[in-house]
């Protein structure tokens, strides 16, 4: 699997020819302000078999356009789902896929047709956030749809969440890839009125040696709706209309690529800006590819994920969970941003309690 920067440095190239170890803090019981309840979100409806969903790519070229008729066919036979292809889904400029206004036509096209029950981006990368202050929020708070997709689409999920007030789903892009595992949680998220329940990470092949562990960071308990997504994104969105708000909410927090001085900066910005101070728990993912294999320096390696997420989550005072699989891994679970959820770090649960969409 290819991380963020793997994906920007081979697509600027193409353009240019053409957990967790540490002590736990005191427990802590949390429950959400009524600022961050004041607004109920509007919930999509959940979808059926037959139903239409459009394909889009708000953010990076897709190279290989075969990935496209995969994309079709899978969501045709896994998922029973009819699929209308976005006009400028082949399109180019540069490393994105089409322009600004190539994109935001399709991306506005989608949530205009009747026909269309929801909206699968087909990939990552970068752009989203090229989009965000062109984009018709009232169009998506009347239309509201599913919204598919994560890593880059987190600017997306950011600030539909913030303009318009709808639940978005943070999961697969539907040209990447969808194991098994995966795909049974994201019918469960997409095609059921009712709340998903608890989130588990995939079954372990060897349990004495977990691929997917789970470790309490900071023991205690807290609810409220889910905010969050890419770490990168919500860093490079603060200070904009479309930072994050997350002052009662559970923050969910991933990433790929990104050396450890780079979260720890991140981190220590959203720290410092008391976004982590206001969440009422962290659910901290994982960071995929993102310790250095030939480190050029001694600061990239003077501290480990690890340590980082226990330095600067560990002491907030409020719970912390960390190793929840749903970002950049090959199997990810679907979350729905805006929905109430609880949080139990010291028993390493997470309940999803809400209904994520409507019938």
């Amino acid at each position: 699997m290819k991380t963020r920067r793997e994906i920007l440095e081979m697509a600027a190239l193409a353009g240019a020819g053409t957990l967790v170890a540490g002590a736990t803090a005191p427990k802590k019981t949390a429950t959400p302000t009524p600022a961050a309840a004041s607004r109920p979100m509007i919930k999509p409806r959940a979808l059926k078999a037959g139903d239409t969903v459009g394909l889009i790519t708000p953010s990076s070229y897709i190279f290989n356009t075969w990935r496209l008729d995969e994309a079709v066919a899978r969501l045709d036979s896994a998922l029973g789902l009819k699929s209308k292809l976005g006009r400028s889904v082949k399109a180019r400029h540069g490393y994105m896929a089409g322009t600004e206004a190539e994109r935001l036509e399709d991306l506005h096209a989608m949530f205009r047709d009747p026909a269309v029950a929801a909206v699968f981006c087909l990939e990552g990368g970068y752009g989203t956030e090229r989009l965000l202050d062109r984009i018709d929020y009232d169009l998506i708070r009347k239309n509201p749809k599913i919204l598919l997709g994560y890593s880059d689409i987190t600017g997306l999920h950011l600030a539909v969440t913030k303009k318009s007030g709808v639940v978005t789903f943070h999961g697969p892009v539907a040209a990447g890839a969808i194991p098994r595992w995966t795909m049974e949680r994201l019918k469960k998220a997409l095609f059921a009125a009712e709340p998903i329940g608890e989130l588990t990470n995939p079954p372990e092949e060897d349990p004495s040696w977990p691929q997917f562990p789970l470790h309490t960071v900071a023991a205690g308990t807290a609810r409220g709706p889910i905010a969050g997504g890419n770490l990168t994104l919500i860093s490079t969105t603060m200070g904009t209309p479309y930072e994050i708000e997350t002052r009662g909410k559970i923050l969910f927090l991933e990433d790929t690529g990104e050396a450890p001085y780079r979260v720890d900066r991140m981190l220590t910005q959203l720290k410092l800006a008391g976004k982590l101070q206001e969440a009422a728990g962290i659910v901290w993912g994982t960071c995929t590819d993102c310790s250095p294999i030939f480190p050029r320096s001694s600061y990239e390696i003077n501290l480990s994920l690890s340590d980082l997420v226990d330095e600067i989550l560990g002491g907030l005072g409020v719970p912390v969970l960390a190793g929840l699989v749903f970002g950049h891994t090959r199997e990810r679970s679907t979350i729905p941003i805006g929905v109430e959820c609880e949080l139990d770090a010291g028993a390493k649960k997470v309940m999803i309690t809400g209904a994520a969409a409507v019938p």
